[in-house]
């Protein structure tokens, strides 16, 4: 989560994307809803411009519930429940109601959860107190790990170097480190996630890292309705604008925008796939 908090409207969504390109399957792997907002829309919307699958990223304990809800009844949805480290302070620390939550059809990742050492409104103590908590309750799960990572890289990559011996797979959503740090976080089994971020002309370093970081690593996002892509940029995010995305990510990988296509919405469900348990199934 990037930004501050806005509504997507649904009457915004008309045609979404310029020409979009005759694909079908993406996988937008990180965005959020406001309760306000008319989820119908939104994905109809997305699926008009070929994005089909989704991984509703929750900040809290309320996303969380409402967003298991929304995987559980909306066909391509899928939730993950955390909390986010912004909001580490006014939500609970204890893991116990998510455990329920991630037993439950629908929910495929324990996020979004981290540290964020950019913005000084939570105590570094706290969020690795509650980062542990839920690096805890992925282990417990079998399920992978969101990870938001912003600032916060050595302390970052000491406690899921922890988590990875643990078993936890994470991906690093909307990765914006640098290269070193990308192949260290390599060395762990990291995912990494990019978003908007990688068409902003000024984002060299994030195009930096996504040059060293194996096509089997690469997911695509768009961290709705924040960070907007080109040439959206300004207007408030939506999954359909995944597109762009994934355009981007092909032209610095050498790919087609099919490759890149499939390439990502493969990763994304070799990441997600849940082990079996207790006979539920996402």
């Amino acid at each position: 989560m990037a930004g501050g908090r806005h509504r997507i409207i649904g009457h915004s969504m008309n045609n979404p994307t310029s020409n979009p390109p005759a694909v079908s399957g993406l996988f937008d792997t990180h965005l959020h809803l406001e309760p306000s907002d008319d989820a119908a829309v939104v994905f109809a919307a997305a699926r008009i411009a070929g994005v089909t699958r989704f991984l509703l990223a929750a900040t809290g304990l309320e996303d969380a519930r409402r967003y298991q809800a929304l995987a559980a009844a909306e066909p391509g949805v899928r939730a993950a429940v955390g909390v986010h480290p912004n909001d580490s302070l006014r939500e609970t620390a204890d893991s116990a109601p998510f455990l329920e939550l991630a037993r439950m059809p629908g929910v495929a990742a324990v996020g979004e959860i981290g540290l964020d050492y950019y913005r000084d409104t939570v105590p570094k103590e706290r969020q690795r107190q509650v980062f542990a908590a839920f690096l805890g309750l992925a282990a417990e799960t079998g399920l992978p790990a969101v990870v938001h990572c912003r600032e916060a890289y050595e302390d970052g990559l000491a406690m899921l170097r922890d988590a990875a011996a643990a078993g936890v797979r994470f991906v690093l959503h909307s990765y914006t480190g640098t290269p070193e740090y990308a192949e260290r976080f390599l060395e762990l089994g990291a995912f990494f996630g990019f978003n908007g971020i990688v068409t902003f002309p000024k984002s060299d370093n994030v195009r930096a890292a996504l040059s060293v970081i194996p096509h089997d690593r690469i997911l695509a996002e768009t961290d709705a309705p924040y960070l907007a892509p080109q040439p959206h940029r300004g207007k408030r995010n939506q999954p359909a604008y995944l597109v762009e995305v994934v355009r981007r990510i092909a032209l610095e990988k050498g790919m087609t925008f099919a490759e890149a296509a499939d390439v990502t919405t493969a990763n994304a469900e070799r990441f997600l796939a849940r082990p079996a348990q207790d006979g539920v199934t996402v």
